[in-house]
């Protein structure tokens, strides 16, 4: 098992001894030239200096100075590791409760028969699925416009599935819009419990993939990409903090082509800080402006694809932006822009 970390801050070793007890290996992507310092035998710190000497004029690949760097971790693990491995992401802010939480993982990540769940439109709020948290409450990058006469998920009949990928949930505090944090639901839930431990998220259903705790086989990985973020959209404003949301509903249209199974649930992390969300706000107005025109984009991209590898798919839906972009706002136009070459650069390094 892998654990990929990123981080500008520090790593508390004590918020995951269950890991490290447990063998596993970790890979911390300093987002830095060299502020992370680490003494022990398990861990492997990576510098922009290790990004530049490994991937060359392929670096333009990895976001810098936000969470999406990860995705340096995520290529060493591709590069480094066995078929069969399986990933692990956590932020640096997660503390690893569960003593049994590597167990946990290869549970989810199992053909064991668990509810599916289901709603009646394109979108599922994620945070349904825990108990006596109010209805109101959505996840980070959930639409707007999905929230009007948006129903209850649905809980089917336990199914067998393949489960490639799963979402862990959390405990504090949740992952939400900083705009709603205003004038919301309570979104500090430090005793939160789930109604299911487990469910599989229904065949064309879209969710909010927040990559603070998340697990997936290896073959999964090329999909599981981060979008670059802090993209300029127009001045003083910039397109941010969505690369795990919106990289979440490309990994979920390819893993439906695919038939692979995507599961939510345990095993959950206490989350253990919540950003400034005045300055949040910022970060994602542009995003929530053009939320709704980025799936449909992707939707389209994607609707072609045959499946095949994830490295293939995920080439073949940049190249699909790459052509759909003239039908593309002014707003969103400059992103895609950004994000097709950015791409192109993290599939050929795959390859390589």
């Amino acid at each position: 098992m892998i654990v990929v970390i990123p981080t500008n801050r520090s790593i508390d070793l004590a918020a995951l001894s269950p890991l490290i007890e447990s063998g596993a290996r970790f890979i911390v992507v300093d987002d830095s030239e060299g502020s992370i310092t680490l003494d022990h035998p398990s861990f492997e710190v990576h510098t922009w200096a290790d990004r530049r000497k490994r991937l060359g004029a392929l670096d333009v690949a990895i976001p810098k100075r936000n969470g999406a760097c990860r995705d340096f971790g995520f290529l060493v693990a591709w590069q480094e590791s066995d078929d069969d491995e399986i990933i692990v992401a956590l932020d640096d802010d997660c503390f690893v409760y569960h003593e049994d939480f590597g167990e946990q993982v290869e549970a989810a990540l199992s053909t064991t028969p668990r509810p599916v769940a289901r709603t009646h439109g394109r979108h599922l709020n994620i945070l349904a699925l825990y108990r006596d948290v109010s209805e109101a409450l959505y996840p980070r990058g959930f639409p707007y416009s999905a929230r009007a006469g948006d129903t209850r998920v649905s809980i089917d009949a336990a199914e067998a599935h393949d489960v490639k990928f799963s979402l862990g949930l959390w405990k504090g505090a949740f992952d939400v819009n900083a705009v709603d944090k205003v004038n919301g639901p309570e979104w500090q839930h430090p005793d939160a419990a789930l109604a299911h431990d487990s469910v599989v998220i229904g065949d064309g259903h879209l969710i909010s993939v927040c990559s603070m705790n998340m697990q997936f086989r290896r073959e999964v990985l090329p999909a599981a990409y981060q979008l670059p973020m802090h993209i300029a959209a127009m001045p003083n404003w910039v397109i941010d903090r969505y690369g795990d949301i919106w990289g979440g509903f490309i990994l979920k249209m390819l893993m439906d082509k695919r038939g692979d199974a995507m599961a939510v649930g345990e095993p959950m992390i206490r989350h253990l800080k919540a950003g400034d969300h005045q300055r949040n706000i910022w970060q994602e107005h542009v995003c929530h402006l053009v939320n709704d025109e980025f799936i449909e984009l992707m939707l389209a991209a994607s609707d072609p694809i045959t499946p095949t590898s994830y490295v293939e798919m995920m080439a073949e839906l940049g190249e699909n932006v790459r052509r759909l972009r003239a039908g593309c706002s002014p707003l969103l136009g400059t992103y895609v822009d950004h994000l097709t070459t950015a791409l192109a650069a993290w599939t050929t390094a795959l390859r390589k």
